[in-house]
């Protein structure tokens, strides 16, 4: 079956700028999603209107794909996204009175920690990933080069990112991508600032640290472990310690941009993370 307003937030996506491969795993999930509701849940079935919804059925569906399907925890969280973006367009142009997915939250995995490199040898994989916000993307981006968020959400930032320089063809899309999305909010904010502000703000476009959060929040069910920034840098920090020891204390610091107690304290916590 179709799902309701198919053609309408197909629509927002491709606006959204999201890939064609990417509209269609998102149509993939929903008519999975409301197949499984005619089928297994009668109340809706005998009325399909989307009134008639709950998060009930949302809840019965992600527990089906656990038990019956064998979905691994990636994949829940993935469908979770998707189902959570529909409602949350429907809701937000008035289409839905309830947001049936508010207080379902994504499942940990096994690296869900508040700390992980994981995401560092991952990183081609994640800047190609276009359900992941663009915010989200430059952010994990730039903290693989060991810039803090005050620093790259600083403005005179921009100067930097013009001068970066792609280690591989996967960094080389992202950049061009990423300079596509923010050029037309350039535009409107009149500054060449990367990190700005969706709505007209002529005293202050620059996107704020809260407003960075919101953007950051909203992936981290996705992609299953913490994108506060500080957390990203301390990774980042770790895996370069540990895929790095033929430098010198020196070196290090030098590369890493710490003092000597941080440097002493970032390879005990080094010691800690790899127990």
């Amino acid at each position: 079956m179709n799902y309701p307003y198919e053609d309408r937030f197909q629509l927002f996506l491709t606006q959204q700028g999201l890939a064609p491969l990417t509209v269609k795993t998102y149509n993939a999930t929903l008519t999975h999603f409301f197949n499984f509701l005619m089928g297994n849940r009668p109340e809706f079935a005998a009325n399909p209107k989307l009134s008639n919804l709950t998060e009930a059925d949302v809840r019965a569906f992600l527990v089906a794909l656990k038990e019956d399907e064998k979905i691994t925890l990636s994949t829940y969280n993935k469908t979770l996204s998707h189902l959570n973006h529909y409602f949350r367009y429907l809701f937000t142009h008035k289409l839905i009175g309830i947001y049936p997915t508010l207080t379902i939250h994504g499942r940990a995995t096994n690296n869900n920690k508040r700390l992980t490199t994981k995401w560092l040898e991952k990183l081609p994989e994640i800047l190609q990933d276009d359900q992941i916000h663009f915010y989200t993307r430059i952010t994990i981006f730039l903290s693989s080069r060991g810039y803090t968020v005050s620093e790259f959400l600083a403005p005179g930032f921009e100067n930097v990112w013009q001068k970066l320089k792609p280690a591989n063809e996967s960094e080389r899309q992202f950049i061009d991508h990423f300079n596509l999305f923010v050029k037309p909010l350039q535009e409107l904010q009149h500054s060449s600032r990367i990190f700005l502000k969706q709505r007209f703000s002529p005293d202050n476009p620059g996107l704020s640290n809260a407003g960075l959060h919101k953007y950051l929040r909203q992936d981290e069910d996705y992609l299953g472990f913490s994108l506060a920034p500080k957390f990203l840098h301390q990774a980042y920090i770790l895996y370069e310690l540990n895929n790095h020891p033929e430098l010198s204390a020196t070196q290090l610091m030098e590369k890493l941009r710490l003092d000597p107690s941080s440097l002493l304290y970032y390879q005990k916590q080094l010691v800690n993370h790899n127990k």
